[in-house]
């Protein structure tokens, strides 16, 4: 097993065992849904809203670096904290969950799966096109509108895709995306 996932099944442990609801998004969903891609870190949605960043602290230490203030901060703001494996080297970006209806529902729609050696929390491809889409449309990466066109081949629920590419302002990438699929 990889470094990264030894951590990552650490860390869901912790998270679980501490009743914390997340999901993996990012890189490590998009190799599970589609294509394998090597990545910096691993992407965490969390849901800390009444949690107190002492308790989020103490549940890492002493095996990983995390910052006390970085977390009351990510959980006040809404934004997200890093989290550092000492032994292995391996960053964890926990990203609190956002207050708004399409966050609510991704959430609700993320799916256990199993990966190597432990079960886990994963997004649902489709939010995750969604969430690659928004990404895409705030930092113009183009290497999330390949992702995208990765997970587009593997199949997705179109009309849900479309209900809600509205309410990130994303309808325009993803008719592209989905426009580019079909021309394929």
């Amino acid at each position: 097993m990889s470094a990264e996932l030894e951590v990552l099944q650490d860390a869901v442990a912790r998270l679980e065992g501490a009743g914390i609801a997340y999901m993996l998004t990012g890189s490590v969903a998009l190799s599970y849904y589609a294509e394998p891609r090597m990545t910096r870190d691993v992407d965490l949605v969390v849901e800390l809203a009444d949690r107190d960043p002492k308790s989020i602290t103490a549940l890492f230490r002493p095996d990983y670096y995390v910052s006390e203030a970085d977390v009351g901060r990510a959980i006040t703001s809404r934004t997200m904290f890093n989290v550092l494996h000492l032994g292995k080297v391996v960053k964890l970006d926990f990203i609190v969950r956002k207050d708004t209806d399409y966050r609510r529902r991704e959430f609700e729609r993320r799916a256990r799966v199993q990966l190597p050696g432990f079960e886990a929390w994963i997004v649902s491809r489709e939010d995750l096109i969604l969430s690659k889409l928004a990404w895409a449309k705030e930092s113009g990466s183009e290497l999330q509108m390949r992702d995208v066109g990765a997970l587009l081949a593997t199949g997705a629920d179109e009309a849900y895709l479309r209900a809600c590419a509205g309410e990130l302002s994303v309808g325009a990438l993803l008719a592209d995306a989905l426009n580019g699929r079909h021309d394929a």
